[in-house]
């Protein structure tokens, strides 16, 4: 070998030519000696003058395949210029069977795919609850503590002590749902999102207080704007339970919705307070959005609690209503 041309590369070369001179002029040009390669011995890789060939002549048809055992064969250790123990491990490759050659393995039966219909199956829901602690929350959330536990002990100590009149007994505080509780849902732009949230907790709601005890108004962005338990065509304005009733608001408060979109105001909402506290009940809203995005006025205007899974029942606290 010379550089990086190869004996075989010569034997396709002169395969072309068609006299002794265009064969010489060839073997020239590859970088070989034509007189050796025509007529001399060929040197062999390994640097051994092999005997010459009595005439040098073209193959007239394509040589036959050597045998498979030669072909799977490694090439002989001589003239090799790697060392023997490098390809001795090396295990052999067995040439893949042809089509229609041997057994064929059977292939399984494509089973077609259905056909397409107008039924539409929803992805299953995640609540943005906790399932197993949704029921614990919602009773944590719509409580009202009223005085009607075992007898406070200390307060009737502290008290004669005193010295005043014991004309009752104290009791200690105890949480109850008698009194109901009116959902107001937010069907404005910005919790389009979380509507299928908001039916399923409303569902909850109804299993733990009791649906003659659950009030339902739906408005959208601000309930002062129109409220009511149909569409929106048909809402009112808005009107506060009786005294004693939780008002539980499903809303974001203005925080999502479309660039543009009329979301409620600070004083709105204040305003919306306001009337709740009027009437003798205590209001919270539940937030899909995190605290560090609710605006700094929010947690001052009403009571917040995040709608989301890292709340749990211990995180709310029961107030007076």
């Amino acid at each position: 070998m010379r550089g990086e041309i190869w004996f075989a590369d010569v034997l396709r070369a002169l395969e072309a030519a068609d006299t002794d001179e265009q064969r010489r002029e060839v073997v020239r040009m590859l970088g070989f000696d034509s007189s050796s390669v025509l007529a001399g011995p060929v040197p062999s890789p390994s640097g051994t003058a092999s005997p010459p060939p009595e005439r040098f002549s073209l193959p007239s048809h394509d040589p036959a395949p050597p045998p498979e055992d030669e072909l799977l064969a490694p090439p002989p250790a001589e003239g090799r210029d790697e060392p023997d123990d490098v390809l001795t491990g090396l295990p052999l490759l067995r040439p893949l069977r042809s089509a229609g050659e041997g057994d064929t393995v059977p292939r399984r039966p494509v089973e077609p795919l259905a056909r397409p219909t107008g039924e539409r199956h929803p992805l299953p829901h995640e609540p943005l609850l906790v399932p197993r602690w949704t029921r614990a929350i919602v009773r944590a959330l719509l409580s009202r503590p009223v005085p009607e536990g075992p007898v406070d002990i200390d307060g009737l100590i502290t008290g004669m002590a005193c010295r005043r009149p014991v004309t009752r007994l104290p009791r200690l505080p105890v949480p109850t749902l008698r009194y109901g509780v009116q959902v107001l849902v937010d069907r404005g732009a910005g919790m389009q999102p979380f509507r299928r949230d908001q039916d399923e907790l409303l569902h909850r709601v109804r299993a733990v207080v009791a649906p003659q005890l659950v009030e339902v108004g739906y408005f959208s962005d601000v309930p002062q704007r129109g409220t009511g338990p149909g569409p929106r065509w048909a809402r009112k304005d808005y009107r506060p339970p009786r005294a004693g009733r939780r008002v539980l608001v499903l809303s974001d408060l203005g925080l999502g919705g479309p660039p543009g979109h009329h979301r409620g105001t600070r004083e709105e909402w204040a305003d919306f307070a306001g009337r709740v506290r009027q009437a003798g009940c205590g209001a919270v809203v539940l937030s899909p959005y995190p605290v560090h995005r609710w605006a700094e006025w929010m947690p001052r205007v009403l009571p917040l609690v995040c709608w989301d899974r890292t709340t749990r029942p211990g995180h709310i606290e029961t107030r007076p209503a």
